[in-house]
């Protein structure tokens, strides 16, 4: 999921935003994490090399780049806010002793919650987008994030 540097301003063209040095590098690291960083985490992984990008920095680009449609927030059970870059329909494991997100495929699930939605609706609602959030806690088994 990794872009490069060639790859991320030509995507921020397309989308009309500025291509600058710290956008670029702030966008590329939050791809780079497998789970889904707070902007604290994002600012403290590009200081070592790019000591001048301020946290509010991090913060405005972060907020342009769900704006756009390049990220995503996740709020956790701490009102912690988190991003993913990941923009397709996927689901979120939490756990709930690690507080790690862990992505989740499953398209059937997905379809089922689509299907019931689209066949029952909420009056007055009109959906865009689904965010799945299942809480628990890992235990010793590793993970099977697809299904």
């Amino acid at each position: 999921m990794i872009a490069t540097l060639t790859e991320i301003k030509s995507q921020f063209k397309e989308l009309g935003i500025k291509s600058t040095i710290p956008r670029t590098v702030i966008y590329q690291s939050l791809m780079k994490f497998e789970h889904h960083p707070s902007a604290e985490e994002i600012y403290l992984g590009i200081q070592k090399k790019y000591a001048g990008v301020s946290l509010a920095t991090v913060y405005k680009t972060l907020d342009l780049l769900v704006q756009k449609g390049l990220a995503h927030k996740v709020v956790t059970d701490e009102d912690k806010v988190r991003y993913d870059a990941r923009t397709d329909q996927h689901i979120h494991l939490y756990c709930n002793k690690t507080k790690k997100i862990m992505d989740y495929e499953d398209p059937t699930l997905e379809q089922i919650i689509m299907d019931y939605l689209n066949k029952k609706g909420i009056p007055g609602f009109n959906f865009s987008q689904i965010q799945v959030n299942i809480k628990g806690e890992i235990s010793n088994k590793k993970i099977n994030r697809k299904l």
